[in-house]
């Protein structure tokens, strides 16, 4: 067996809000469910260091999602809940960026460094859901996703391929200083409303086999107008109101936080001109600019790209 080594870094990126969140039924269970949007930036960094005795530390203190990973991690890899646990992020909490969510899987990932026990991601799935009690699938890197958050599941994978957008990002609400997800009660959709998100994740299973950002921004523009109903944001008519302005392909949310994105086609914005023409009616509007990302990669039409495989169900593990 490989000897233990004393320390293990593990690292996670985040998310921007949801291209869709809502509920399904699947195994003849409603379960609640989500695909969230990939920016494959930095978001937390752990760093474990092992010790014989004593108790599990994490610094800085509040971080107890991340210290609960670490231990769950180390009891299930035969290892005493103790050492020193560290957390860098640069993410603010309670916006909708997955900020908890990297801190835990960044802390899993750190625990299993120093361990040299690697996990997969459906395993590591698992433990950050009963760290954290809702997580984000931050774990299944490079990969959409249809995840049962609550259960830390994949429900269906819709492949590697993430669409290409120039995000706009917005706080709607900055004077609320972030939402606890936890503390939200779960939406009681109507049985017109699941029908409803069915056909959005139909579509946005169609939209990302052909590789059709703006198929997807239009699954995202809906699965945010629908959340009004059970957790209105501020100012959402006024990010509507914008993004139609300036020819936005549509906006998306953080559908249990303030986060929001316009969505711009990165064809339409090589020279930032749209952009800083939406930017500056930003102050008027009372809303607050975050700055600007690029998602995905350039990707080649479809007909000239190898046909992408077709999504698929994920076995339970």
């Amino acid at each position: 067996m490989t000897p233990l080594q004393p320390a293990g870094t593990g690292t996670a990126t985040h998310h921007h809000g949801e291209i869709l969140q809502g509920a399904c039924t699947r195994a003849g269970a409603l379960t609640p469910c989500l695909v969230t949007l990939p920016v494959g930036r930095a978001g937390s960094t752990a760093r474990y260091t092992r010790t014989p005795h004593g108790t599990l530390q994490v610094l800085p203190p509040w971080k107890t999602k991340a210290q609960r990973a670490a231990c769950l991690t180390l009891e299930l890899l035969g290892q005493a809940p103790a050492g020193l646990l560290q957390i860098e992020s640069p993410l603010a909490t309670g916006m909708g960026l997955g900020s908890s969510s990297c801190d835990v899987v960044a802390a899993i990932r750190a625990v299993c460094a120093a361990c040299d026990r690697p996990l997969s991601a459906d395993r590591l799935a698992r433990i950050a859901v009963q760290a954290e009690e809702a997580v984000d699938p931050i774990m299944f890197d490079g990969e959409v996703v249809l995840f049962a958050q609550r259960q830390g599941e994949v429900l269906e994978s819709f492949g590697e391929w993430i669409p290409s957008f120039t995000v706009l990002s917005l706080d709607l609400d900055p004077a609320r200083g972030g939402i606890e997800t936890l503390s939200l009660p779960l939406p009681q959709y109507t049985r017109a409303e699941l029908a409803l998100l069915e056909s959005l994740i139909d579509s946005l299973r169609e939209a990302l086999r052909r590789r059709d950002a703006a198929a997807v921004a239009r699954v995202a523009s809906a699965s945010a107008t629908l959340n009004q109903r059970y957790l209105p944001m501020s100012r959402f008519a006024e990010l509507w109101a914008l993004a139609e302005r300036h020819g936005a392909l549509g906006v998306q949310i953080s559908h249990s936080g303030t986060l929001a994105g316009i969505l711009f086609d990165p064809r339409d914005t090589l020279d930032n001109e749209v952009v800083a023409r939406a930017s500056a009616d930003l102050p008027a509007l009372g809303l607050r600019p975050l700055g600007l990302l690029v998602t995905g990669a350039q990707a080649p039409p479809l007909e000239q790209a190898p046909h992408p495989p077709e999504p698929r169900l994920r076995a339970r593990t």
